[in-house]
């Protein structure tokens, strides 16, 4: 798969030079910009896999790659030079998923971001998982606690109060989580108990 680079330099000999190798890294560029304004437009309007920002000697690479991923969500790499003194502890959780010391070469540049790529993927993938396990078990809770009020205000088994949750959710097609909250409410705002609700078609 080919990926689409946002080139980010305020130098156009720089810019040029990194150009040149990314067709010999089989990377397409998608836009280059000199400045983070510019970084920030192409992010939108060409929408690249993946960022490479000139490391600047003031920290501003690190601070636009932050940017770019809270905002936009496009990981970057990082291009340092030899004799640059790069901010490593600042830019780690900046979103930045790779770093480059210039000269590169066109396999190097390749293999990183690639490996750039995949990391923010997996990344993605992973936080996907732990908001999906959140929210089941918000969801558990909430089934639990308007379990427990049909229990106590109905005198019913937890079974059958579960069957009527279960029940009221197929019959209005909503998530017996959405269901469990309309009860708690309703008894927050009775000040008792509304087991009618989870009865009512």
């Amino acid at each position: 798969m080919t990926r689409s680079v946002l080139l980010v330099d305020p130098n156009l000999e720089h810019r040029q030079a990194i150009t040149r190798n990314l067709g010999g890294a089989k990377l397409q560029l998608a836009a280059e910009a000199a400045n983070p304004e510019e970084a920030m437009r192409f992010a939108t309007t060409a929408a690249p896999d993946v960022a490479l920002i000139a490391a600047f000697t003031n920290g501003d690479g690190a601070h636009l790659a932050g940017r770019l991923f809270t905002e936009h969500g496009l990981p970057a790499v990082l291009l340092a030079s030899p004799s640059g003194a790069l901010p490593l502890a600042a830019a780690a959780p900046a979103g930045v998923m790779g770093l480059l010391v210039e000269p590169v070469l066109p396999s190097t540049l390749r293999a990183t971001v690639e490996l750039a790529v995949r990391r923010h993927q997996e990344n993605l993938a992973l936080r996907r998982e732990v908001e999906t396990l959140q929210r089941t078990l918000e969801s558990r809770k909430l089934i639990e606690r308007a379990k427990g009020l049909l229990m106590e205000l109905d005198g019913i088994h937890e079974e059958e109060a579960f069957v009527r949750i279960r029940q009221k959710s197929m019959d209005t097609q909503r998530p017996m989580a959405d269901i469990a909250r309309a009860i708690i409410l309703a008894a927050e705002l009775t000040g008792r108990g509304h087991g009618a609700y989870a009865q009512r078609s």
